[in-house]
């Protein structure tokens, strides 16, 4: 086996036939179209990259100089299951390559913004009606939490806790959330 990956590596260079790159473009445009009507984009340039990878490691293994159309086909196969492994999205079952890039599916990134805007809107609604002192994170974790229809973790209640600090919004101690007032930030 060591001398076959040894000649293989030595002595083959395989390269795309004319067939074979139409089939990889194809493909590739297939996979762009298929989270386009979702709003999700599903293939980036990088995938395109990863796809002939494949295609010229497969024709490498059967010890061919020219990329061709089977070996397209293989290095799809291969695509697809790995992203079956690493880009489902739990929730929606439907591959999410968001997932690759930044390690969290549109709709989890989504749902961590309306939380954001729902902490938002609750923080001004709490200070409209003379609550305007801090408020502790515990208390106001499960109280979002009861209000909301999804499912939210602590780390997703962190995160949007983060996001409006970042924002100027409010400002969060490890036990208390209070929002900033005028001419206050998190600077002062």
């Amino acid at each position: 086996l060591r001398d076959y990956i040894s000649y293989a590596r030595t002595f083959v260079s395989p390269q795309l036939t004319e067939s074979a790159g139409k089939l990889l473009i194809s493909s590739y445009v297939e996979m762009r179209k298929v989270g386009s009507g979702k709003g999700q984009i599903t293939a980036y340039p990088r995938q395109l990259e990863s796809l002939i990878r494949l295609a010229e490691a497969h024709a490498k293994i059967r010890l061919s100089n020219k990329v061709e159309e089977l070996d397209v086909e293989e290095g799809k196969r291969l695509y697809r299951e790995a992203l079956k492994q690493a880009a489902i999205d739990p929730k929606t079952g439907r591959v999410d390559v968001a997932i690759l890039t930044t390690g969290i599916s549109a709709g989890e990134r989504r749902l961590r913004a309306d939380l954001a805007q729902t902490l938002k809107h609750y923080m001004k609604e709490r200070k409209s009606t003379l609550s305007k002192g801090p408020v502790k994170k515990d208390t106001l974790f499960n109280e979002i939490r009861e209000r909301s229809d999804e499912r939210i973790s602590r780390d997703m209640f962190d995160d949007a806790i983060r996001a409006l600090e970042e924002e100027n919004f409010l400002i969060a101690t490890h036990q208390t959330v209070r929002m900033v007032t005028l001419g206050e930030s998190n600077f002062d």
